[in-house]
Order: structure tokens, then C-alpha cells, then sequence
């Protein structure tokens, strides 16, 4: 009951409220108020994975504590983008979010394939969505159908669902929602949606970095030096459909601040071998990571992507 209360006070009082301070009053909030009541986070046990992880990938790293703290504030405003864009100005949205590089996604598209918007769960991911549309790009999400699944507590379900529906009033787009788990029936109608935008010559965008244990179609990969499983499934389709892909990645400016910026690579096309295609899309997403070791998302779910069995 306890953390339910807590769950409910960090969603609803507190997302909203570093929506609308400025950067050294956020400080404040989180660590005199989110973090010293674990509001979120079980913080000792959160930091203790986290810091486990960084370890484990950056081992004589001098930085490593402050890596860590600065990931756990991340995550924070991961979160409060939600409230913060949901509400700002379209002015005010532009100003927050810059973009560099949209110039090699509009040259994807003029192949009339559509693109695969390749990227990671790293700095600003949320406020990347409808970054591209207030950039004069609207783009559809591939994303895990969260709000639906009773093993979340019910005040995130309610935040994830509030998440989705700013996603689509911004981009003007519907999400296209995979189901949780390795269900290949329900997962078929999000790759037939998929297909279809891509048809259309539609951008979609799809982080790579989702835990196998939430896609049907995985394939395994060297990641972040170690043996790890990917979803394989939209990287399968870009082979069957020849649509391009566009890795970006979107990292915040700064600590407490929502402002981040938006950066595209050109397109490229992948070839007939999938564990290859795999292979050099993880690189990526690995780049990224290596590039904003703090900002990355998933280094509390980091051991659900190593392989079990590599041999």
C-alpha cells in the first residue's frame, strides 16, 4: 500500500511539478524529495544494479558514482517529459528540442520505402517522438503495450497510457502497440500496421534495446561486451520491405533540464544476412550507450538481455 501511495505521488505530484521548475529547483525536488522518499525508486536497490551494470561495462571508470546518480536523475526527467510537452506551448516545444541531421531522413523517404528510425532507450527517447513531428516530420511509434499489462502497478499504467495518448495528440499519430511477450499471433497485426506505414512512405520509429523477454522474435548479438538477445522482428522487416534506416539518438543538453537535441545519421540499407543486420543495428544502439552512458534506461534491465546460454 505503501509503495502503491508513493507510485501515485511520483506520476501525478511530482512529474508535473519538475515540468514546471526551472533547473535548480528540480535539483531540489529530486533529491530532497523524490529520492530522499523513494518515490520511484527503491534507491539503494536501484543504485546497487545500476552501479553493478556501469561496472561491469566501464570497469576502470573514475566517473562511475557520478554516472550512476546523474542515470537515476535521468530517468526522472525521462518520466516528466510527459508533463512537460504535454503542456508547453508549440513555440515553446521547438525551442526545447533542436534537431540536426533531419535532412538524411527526408532523403530516406524520397525512396518512397518509408524508414525504420532506428535508435535506444537513451536520453530524451519520449520527447524524441513528437520532436521529429514539431520538426515537420510526422512519425508513428512502435511501442510495447504497456497500460494493458496488470503485472505494472496501476498508477504506471495509468502514466503509460497518458504517455501514449500525448504521443498521439503531438504526433498526430497512432502508436502502433505490440503485445508484452512472446505471443507471435497478437504480435503479427503490429508488424502488418508497421508494414503498412512503410507502404505508405510513413517513418517509424522503434528502439532496439527492448528485453527479449517482452518480443516474439529474437536474435542474438555482442552487446556492451557481452552475449546478448535482441527483438529481431523490425529489423526483419526492413528487410522484406527494403525500407531504409535512420539511426538517431536523443540526448538531453543538460542535467535537470528537458531541453535535448535530436541527431540523424544517414540511411542504409541492410543486407540478406539478419544475424549481420542484427549485428551492426546492436552496434549502434551500443554506440549510443557508450557515447550518453548516463542517460541510458535500461542499465537496471541490463542482465535481461544476456544471453542465459551462450553456447
Amino acid at each position: 500500500m505503501v509503495r502503491e501511495i508513493k507510485n501515485w505521488i511520483y506520476y501525478y505530484l511530482m512529474l508535473p511539478l519538475l515540468a514546471l521548475l526551472s533547473p535548480g529547483l528540480s535539483r531540489l525536488l529530486i533529491n530532497n524529495v523524490i529520492l530522499r522518499f523513494n518515490l520511484k525508486f527503491d534507491l539503494q536497490a536501484k543504485r546497487h544494479i545500476v552501479s553493478a551494470n556501469f561496472r561491469r561495462v566501464f570497469p576502470d571508470d573514475p566517473q562511475l558514482d557520478r554516472m550512476v546518480d546523474q542515470n537515476i536523475i535521468h530517468d526522472a526527467f525521462l518520466d516528466g517529459a510527459t508533463f512537460k510537452f504535454r503542456y508547453s506551448s508549440p513555440s515553446r516545444r521547438k525551442k526545447l528540442i533542436k534537431a540536426e541531421g533531419l535532412e538524411n531522413l527526408k532523403e530516406a523517404l524520397e525512396l518512397g520505402k518509408g524508414a525504420i528510425l532506428l535508435t535506444g532507450h537513451t536520453g530524451s527517447f519520449i520527447s524524441s517522438v513528437w520532436g521529429i513531428g514539431i520538426h515537420g516530420i510526422p512519425v508513428s511509434l512502435l511501442t510495447n503495450d504497456s497500460p494493458s499489462d496488470v503485472s505494472f502497478p496501476k498508477a504506471y499504467r495509468r502514466f503509460a497510457r497518458l504517455t501514449i495518448d500525448t504521443i498521439e495528440t503531438l504526433c498526430k499519430r497512432p502508436i502502433v502497440a505490440f503485445p508484452l511477450g512472446r505471443n507471435r499471433n497478437q504480435a503479427s497485426s503490429a508488424a502488418r500496421r508497421v508494414k503498412a506505414l512503410l507502404a505508405e512512405n510513413e517513418p517509424v520509429i522503434a528502439a532496439l534495446d527492448v528485453p527479449p523477454s517482452l518480443t516474439s522474435s529474437t536474435e542474438k548479438v555482442n552487446f556492451l561486451g557481452e552475449k546478448c538477445v535482441f527483438p529481431s522482428g523490425i529489423i526483419r522487416i526492413a528487410e522484406r520491405s527494403g525500407a531504409p534506416i535512420v539511426a538517431y539518438h536523443a540526448a538531453w543538453d543538460q542535467l535537470y533540464s528537458h531541453a535535448c537535441t535530436l541527431r540523424f545519421s544517414k540511411p542504409f540499407q541492410l543486407t540478406s544476412d539478419t544475424a549481420e543486420n542484427m549485428q551492426k543495428c546492436a552496434s549502434i544502439v551500443e554506440e549510443m550507450v557508450r557515447k550518453y552512458p548516463d542517460q541510458w534506461a535500461h542499465w537496471e534491465a541490463f542482465d535481461q538481455f544476456i544471453e542465459n546460454d551462450p553456447d
